[in-house]
């Protein structure tokens, strides 16, 4: 009987070694999964390590060739953006010429009629009418340039894009009185007489032009309000402010949603007694209801960006990235294409662009740069390192360099989940600020050259 229990007793444990022998082996082989699993990971994300460490085994390079060029931008969007319109003509040394228009509706302050209680139309005398533009910053050197604007022959709405190349048919026909103007817009400057604590851009309205056709709708339904039966829209469509092509007076950004952004009518009733002729006004707004869009040209005639547009290999000495759909860069790596599919993880890779920047320059930087890459569908898409917050591209005023991080990048090109094609590279504010600059290529006669520097590690 005790030899029967002592015989059971062994087989009972030889089964626990077993399942113990089991579990082991299945707690091995989970850990050889996870290990793999994590390779794997690894090799798309990247640890983004510095280069500089003492990773074992780490490779650091930056000879990788790379292409730089420039090409014409895409039109962009310029409809009732968040921030200013641009307006005027200035003549870049670099980037030639750029001409900024803006299209807007106006909109009635109410319903109103200007016939007097006890008189008639013709004692409405009109003394003087404003284009009012609040200002809120500027480009280049201003100057004194002269401002047409016409009225619109064309709706406009809300509800439409409208793009930095629009065109819009006007009646041809300028309404102002055709003065060349300047604003300091860094001071305080006059609305309806006073000073007020904004820099304003005034410009005259011809009276017969502008008003009179107005103020002699009175009594009909045109003055009765605009934002139910759109009756004075229909009437008066908008108005077209433009700058005189040729002229160096620089781009004010205008703020057309500013309270000070209107055209005001100076208007007496004449009818009484002339001790009671006060002088009275009206308004038209600019406001959130309105259509509103620019336009910009760009003329590169003679420049240094006509040559390279037509033989892009120039890029490889320097490129060029402009706002308002003027120009933008490119680059591809060419030569990355010897590690993809390859057993490697790309530790940390950047792209480092180096600028020229010249103390007190009047034409300043953008603020920073986007990188987008070509999908399978040969559509351009913000690369993966942005939507971890890594991607950078902000101007470096001590490196004089815009850098960014495209680690996951080049992971998902090595593990064929994405591929090595052209990055495009464009501005920050392109649709409401006139930034450009000069990017070095790799090939560059400056000290500092566009290059492409990567850390991986072989496994």
């Amino acid at each position: 009987m005790i030899q029967f229990l002592a015989k059971m007793e062994f087989l009972l444990n030889q089964k626990v070694l077993i399942k113990l022998r089991n579990f082991l082996f299945l707690g091995l082989g989970l850990l050889t999964i996870s290990f793999l699993s994590s390779c794997e990971k690894d090799n798309e994300f990247g640890i983004e390590i510095n280069p500089d460490s003492n990773t074992l085994g780490a490779i650091y390079s930056d000879t990788f060739s790379i292409h730089t060029f420039s090409v014409i931008s895409d039109s962009i969007r310029t409809d009732e953006l968040n921030g200013p319109s641009p307006l005027g003509n200035y003549i870049d040394p670099v980037f030639g010429e750029v001409n900024a228009s803006i299209i807007t509706q106006i909109r009635l302050e109410q319903s109103y009629n200007f016939i007097p209680d006890n008189g008639d139309i013709n004692d409405v005398v009109v003394d003087s009418v404003v284009l009012y533009l609040a200002i809120d910053g500027f480009y280049g050197n201003i100057q004194e340039q002269e401002f047409k604007v016409e009225i619109l022959d064309e709706d406009i709405f809300k509800d439409s894009n409208y793009y930095n190349s629009t065109n819009i048919i006007t009646k041809a026909e300028d309404i102002s009185n055709g003065l060349s103007i300047k604003s300091d817009p860094l001071f305080p400057g006059y609305f309806s007489g006073g000073l007020v604590n904004k820099a304003i851009l005034g410009i005259p309205l011809n009276i017969e032009k502008f008003a009179s056709p107005i103020v002699n709708e009175s009594g009909n339904t045109t003055l009765d309000g605009n934002d139910n039966d759109n009756e004075f829209l229909t009437f008066f469509k908008g108005i077209k402010i433009s700058s005189v092509n040729g002229t160096n007076g620089g781009l004010y950004y205008i703020n057309l949603l500013n309270s000070f952004s209107r055209i005001r009518l100076f208007y007496r009733d004449t009818s009484g007694i002339s001790s009671e002729h006060d002088t009275l006004d009206f308004d038209f707004n600019i406001n959130s209801n309105c259509a509103y869009f620019h336009k910009v040209t760009h003329d590169y005639t003679g420049t240094e960006i006509e040559n390279i547009v037509a033989q892009p290999s120039i890029g490889q000495n320097q490129f060029f990235v402009q706002t308002l759909g003027g120009i933008n860069g490119r680059m591809t790596i060419p030569s990355f294409d010897s590690l993809i599919a390859k057993p490697v993880i790309i530790n940390k890779a950047e792209i480092i662009l180096p600028f020229e920047d010249y103390l007190y320059d009047e034409y300043p930087s953008p603020s920073s740069l986007f990188i987008s890459r070509k999908n399978v569908e040969g559509e351009y898409e913000f690369l993966p390192d942005l939507f971890e917050g890594s991607l950078g591209g902000n101007f470096d005023v001590v490196n004089k360099n815009y850098t960014f991080n495209i680690t996951r990048h080049l992971n998902e090109i090595v593990a064929e989940k994405a591929i090595n094609d052209t990055i495009k590279i464009f501005p920050n504010g392109n649709g409401i600020t006139a930034n450009r600059v000069v990017l070095n290529g790799m090939n560059s006669s400056k000290k500092d050259k566009a290059k492409v520097v990567i850390s991986y590690t072989k496994y």
